[in-house]
């Protein structure tokens, strides 16, 4: 049976996740023998200040079930106060009865760090179930630091220059670590956030390079179809004669090209042909953020649709429904898919790198943006900030062409 402390802590549960779906921005919580709240509200010291921090305010009532509704009461006073600006410090605790707070000695343990973390990533009023892909790449990339090592500038520059120079597993690697960093103020923060800085600049840097140096449609074409039918026997009889090859990855491929997919979003297209024209359905998946949404793209180039014979799927993985979506289970399979390009292709370019082209596609076909941005299931500023910002030359006189050829077929 369970004891008053254990009820006490199950309604006070129930209320912080009610503040929360509620967004009020106030947290009640136990400190000693008593409740306090806990927000984000401006310097004591500097009240003129814009900038906010994380403190407490004491109410001055025993952590009793018989104060919970009044503790409850007081969150939504200071959290109206604080949504009206007329918060202020003298209205809630007077100086004689300020609180001291005593900082107890606390781990710096990467999988110590890493917990408090969690706790407090999701006891913000802005994370909810969407944001659990967010939280499996901060995960993802803290503990590939060994739990038992502390989490320090050290540790954490000697990990990060293992990989690849100028990469994205290295640019996110320094940007969540400078994010764990902060929340567990370790030292040398000002030397953690310039080296974060100056990898992430070189990762864009980089990819504004590979942009500018992207392969033409035709080069891309002429792998994907190479690729089309890859297959390898993948099973052997017990005889020990050989299964039929099993195609595995390149309709993926094909359809990433042709349709302008997301990588996370080949494995839900589903192809379709209306009044003999080919289109797809495709499940948005945009980054942080749970899908639920269905879109539809055209194939630009409808010949290439049908040379590569995207009406017969083959997919090794499939999402037929909303729900179905696993951030977790998907980025093991986007990473083997990826894998298998870079060994058939020869590293010639990456998956993601095809919804780009398609992107530069639509803007050579003279696509309006608002079109455009639909196909690729974005917004209209980002499509033209990603795709008309980096229209050059070559992207002009190929529209100036396609240009001339619908002229002449008009004719």
């Amino acid at each position: 049976m369970a004891n008053s402390q254990q009820i006490l802590d199950i309604k006070l549960d129930a209320r912080n996740r009610l503040l929360k779906s509620e967004r009020r921005g106030v947290t009640i919580q136990i400190r000693k023998d008593g409740f306090t709240l806990r927000a984000y509200l401006p310097s004591k010291t500097n009240p003129e200040s814009n900038q906010t921090i994380q403190q407490r305010v004491p109410i001055n009532l025993k952590a009793d079930i018989k104060n919970l509704d009044e503790a409850h009461r007081l969150a939504k006073k200071l959290s109206d106060e604080k949504i009206g600006g007329s918060f202020k410090w003298e209205n809630w605790q007077k100086k004689e009865e300020e609180e001291v707070i005593e900082l107890k000695p606390t781990s710096k343990k990467v999988g110590d760090i890493l917990k408090r973390y969690e706790k407090y990533f999701w006891s913000q009023e802005d994370k909810d179930k969407t944001s659990e892909g967010y939280w499996y790449q901060i995960q993802h990339y803290i503990n590939k630091l060994e739990k038992h090592q502390i989490f320090n500038t050290e540790k954490i520059f000697e990990l990060g220059n293992t990989f690849p120079k100028a990469s994205k597993k290295k640019a996110d690697f320094a940007k969540y670590c400078l994010l764990v960093g902060k929340f567990a103020e370790i030292p040398n923060l000002k030397k953690l956030g310039e080296w974060s800085t100056a990898t992430q600049q070189a990762y864009n840097t980089e990819l504004k390079k590979r942009s500018r140096d992207r392969l033409t449609d035709e080069e891309y074409l002429e792998i994907v179809r190479a690729l089309r039918n890859d297959a390898y026997t993948v099973r052997v009889r017990k005889d020990k004669s050989f299964l039929p090859a099993q195609r595995q990855w390149g309709w993926a491929l094909a359809a990433q090209f042709v349709f302008g997919a997301r990588t996370s979003e080949v494995w839900s297209i589903k192809p379709f042909e209306e009044e003999g024209e080919i289109f797809a359905e495709i499940l948005t998946v945009e980054k942080n953020k749970k899908p639920t949404e269905w879109r539809i793209a055209l194939a630009l180039h409808q010949e290439w649709a049908r040379e590569l014979n995207i009406l017969e799927v083959n997919k090794i993985f499939s999402i037929d429904h909303a729900s179905e979506y696993d951030a977790k289970v998907l980025k093991k399979v986007n990473n083997t898919y990826s894998k298998w390009l870079l060994q058939k292709s020869n590293a010639a370019f990456e998956p993601y790198q095809l919804r780009h082209a398609y992107g530069y596609r639509t803007a050579n076909l003279n696509i309006n943006t608002a079109t455009a941005s639909k196909f690729m299931g974005h917004s209209e500023e980002i499509h033209s900030a990603t795709y008309q910002k980096a229209y050059n030359k070559n992207d002009a006189l190929l529209t100036a062409k396609l240009l001339r050829q619908q002229q002449q077929q008009q004719q």
